[in-house]
């Protein structure tokens, strides 16, 4: 296929494969050295304007926990990073320490009393056309008030791309805290919508549609037919219909066909193989032309390095839907000799939402399919086995691990296509898989924990170290695109991590203090409740400005005094505090709390503990919760810290004081030469990195 280049493109190419030309002499880079400890003298072919960029948050990186849990050996990558890329101490998250908003401070330069993104929900305005308790989710670009710097690269005239971002690549709704929107904040939008319509920005978000959960299937969960009426069977290896079921020795076993349905359609199956049933093929229609075939193999047993990730994955089937294409994976982990039973997975089946509908053909075409987190919610449930917590043998880990492969090794395909194939100055990426591991997983290593299981530690500890080594192989996959010496790879993440075996229902504490009234069904009263915590993160006062609200402005004081006095006496059955810290949003402006989105009143809860939204209870603490690992604590928490690191020629091996979230945005565009995102309150860190 010839591509048709713009002439912008063109500009761009030529001018890249001069400065690639130039640089082909730094082959010890792929050696192995690392970019940073080449020269950091400024080439002089390599203006800030043809720099390229990528900038990835690794979800849940906080390199304190990283290097007290996982060794040199074990994550290389990480530790060349910090050790030969220019970082700061730690970069301090947004508050509360949650995956939208704490990317939506990445992207835009700014907190969520600035750009609305508040958490993972958040207040839905306008508040006079809206009560307290409505509310908006965080990674939807619904409340959004603020450019992302993907857009204010493309609008500066250079390729730019998102690769499953946050609040992408819907437009920013930038609605009013009351009333209509403003002039200015409609201009916004309209600059915005202008961008996603030019064809130097790609921007796309997987998760945006996802079509079908994962599964594990077993003979139990399809239906047998009793006969066979498929088509092309020869291209299965099969001669025709009547030789496939015939189970003369010459046909080998007599094939089973099945079908099931799932949220996408209905698929059609034959069971088969030549002595004994160990292969699956799967269709759209019963055709063994254009089938996909997985074949049974023992769970991966080697490690992933050097190795093709996730190898004992079927073909991807392309799947169509009214929402676009999709595609199917199969892996036959298990399959009775006797073709009695089977287990058969799929990954989660999702659409591509991006703003060019042309380049998710193009993406599809090298990708081939993509999904999230990998199934650590299926793990969880018992859908591989018995997990290590309820004293498996390990088999249901093994299987996760592979469909872990499987993610990384489809993100890093997906990155490719936009560093090489599209050709953009700047990639905006990110990573799931630590922070899906993690919450998984890393509840059972706290030794603190009244749950804490001897036996079960260690073989926690090891499913966790393989799954941070997928995610160090994708941060080496990230520093090969950057190895040229006009481009640069800065890491960044959301938040850290922490184990939790104690729930803190916020509003059970609310009604015990007169602040909050359930009706008859057990649900907030409104018209008889001062203060909710819609969501966990904070407790907001029903004030008049909301829809239905109660307390008039003046008395808004008055009921947060009291508010603080009730999270302040909270103690356990120890007489300890539950909660350590009471942040009043008006008080501190630095951490970005409040806003038209945000509560009034937030908090740190002491280790052990964490939040509920449940408005009923006996009490304000449940002391029996799961054991769980999670985030949405206050940033100001060491174990919510994050990273900020720059990685490339340009950037000596250097520490520098910690930074904010919101220092990224403009220190990426500091290097690239492009206007700071126009929201961004955050500085650039670009001198002090370079050591200038």
């Amino acid at each position: 296929m010839v591509q048709v280049l713009s002439s912008h493109q063109l500009h761009r190419s030529s001018s890249r494969f001069k400065v690639l030309a130039a640089s082909a002499l730094t082959v010890a880079v792929a050696a192995g050295c690392s970019p940073s400890s080449q020269t950091t003298e400024e080439s002089p072919l390599v203006a800030p304007s043809e720099r390229r960029a990528l900038l990835v948050s690794i979800d849940s990186l906080n390199e304190a926990i990283l290097k007290n849990t996982l060794s040199r050996e074990q994550v290389p990558h990480f530790y060349e990073l910090f050790e030969l890329g220019a970082c700061t101490e730690y970069a301090q998250p947004s508050f509360p320490s949650v995956t939208a908003s704490g990317h939506s401070a990445l992207w835009t330069g700014a907190y969520g009393d600035v750009t609305q993104i508040t958490g993972n929900t958040s207040h839905r305005l306008p508040r006079d056309q809206n009560t307290v308790m409505s509310l908006v989710s965080g990674y939807d670009a619904d409340n959004s008030a603020a450019e992302p710097i993907w857009v204010t690269a493309a609008l500066d005239g250079r390729p730019a791309g998102g690769h499953h971002v946050t609040q992408a690549p819907q437009l920013p709704g930038f609605p009013a805290r009351v009333g209509e929107q403003s002039s200015q904040a409609l201009a916004d939008q309209a600059r915005i919508a202008d961008a996603y319509t030019q064809d130097n920005l790609t921007v796309m978000n997987g998760y945006n549609l996802q079509v079908n959960f994962d599964a594990a299937m077993s003979a139990d969960d399809v239906e047998w037919l009793a006969e066979g009426q498929w088509e092309n069977l020869a291209a299965l290896g099969l001669a025709s219909l009547s030789a496939a079921l015939d189970s003369n020795e010459n046909a080998g076993v007599t094939p089973r066909f099945f079908r099931w349905e799932n949220r996408v359609g209905a698929f059609y199956g034959v069971f088969y193989g030549d002595s004994q049933y160990d292969r699956v093929a799967v269709n759209t229609a019963p055709n063994g032309e254009g089938a996909i075939v997985a074949i049974a193999h023992p769970v991966e047993d080697t490690p992933p390095q050097n190795r093709e990730l996730a190898r004992f994955f079927s073909e991807p089937l392309q799947v169509a839907t009214e929402q676009g294409n999709t595609f199917l994976r199969l892996r036959l982990f298990e399959a009775a000799e006797d073709g009695s039973d089977f287990l058969l997975y799929h990954p989660a089946m999702h659409v591509m939402d991006i703003n060019h509908p042309e380049q998710r053909e193009r993406y599809d075409a090298q990708v081939r399919g993509w999904f999230g987190n990998s199934s650590t919610r299926l793990y969880s449930r018992g859908g591989f086995g018995t997990p290590l917590f309820q004293d498996g043998d390990g088999t249901a880990e093994a299987r996760f691990l592979e469909t872990a492969e499987l993610s990384t090794r489809i993100f890093n395909k997906g990155s490719s296509f936009f560093w090489n194939e599209l050709g953009v100055d700047l990639l905006v990426d990110y990573f799931p898989l630590g922070d899906s591991i993690d919450h998984t997983i890393a509840g059972y290593l706290a030794p603190d924990s009244p749950a804490y299981n001897s036996a079960h530690a260690p073989r926690a500890r090891e499913l966790r170290t393989r799954a941070w080594e997928l995610v160090d192989m994708r941060l080496q996959h990230l520093m090969s695109l950057i190895s040229g010496p006009e481009s640069a790879l800065f890491v960044g993440g959301d938040h850290g991590m922490r184990p939790s075996w104690r729930d803190f229902l916020p509003n059970v504490l609310l009604q015990e203090a007169g602040l909050q009234v359930l009706d008859d069904n057990g649900m907030i009263d409104l018209s008889q409740s001062l203060a909710v915590s819609p969501n966990a993160y904070w407790i907001t006062v029903n004030t008049t400005e909301w829809r239905g609200g109660i307390v008039p402005e003046e008395e808004k004081s008055m009921v947060i005094a009291r508010i603080v006095e009730a999270l302040e006496n909270l103690t356990d059955e120890n007489g300890e505090r539950v909660v350590e810290r009471v942040y009043i949003a008006s008080e501190h402006p630095e951490l970005g709390l409040g806003g038209a989105a945000g509560g009034d009143v937030y908090w740190e809860t002491a280790r052990g503990y964490g939040p509920s939204r449940n408005v009923n209870g006996d009490s304000p603490i449940n002391p029996n919760a799961r054991i769980f690992a999670g985030h949405s604590h206050a940033s100001t928490s060491p174990d919510m810290y994050t990273v900020t690191c720059a990685f490339g020629q340009h950037f000596p091996a250097r520490r520098i004081p910690a930074s904010r979230l919101i220092d990224m945005a403009p220190t990426v565009a500091d290097y690239l030469g492009i206007p700071t995102p126009p929201h961004a309150v955050g500085t650039s860190l670009y001198p002090a990195l370079r050591g200038e």
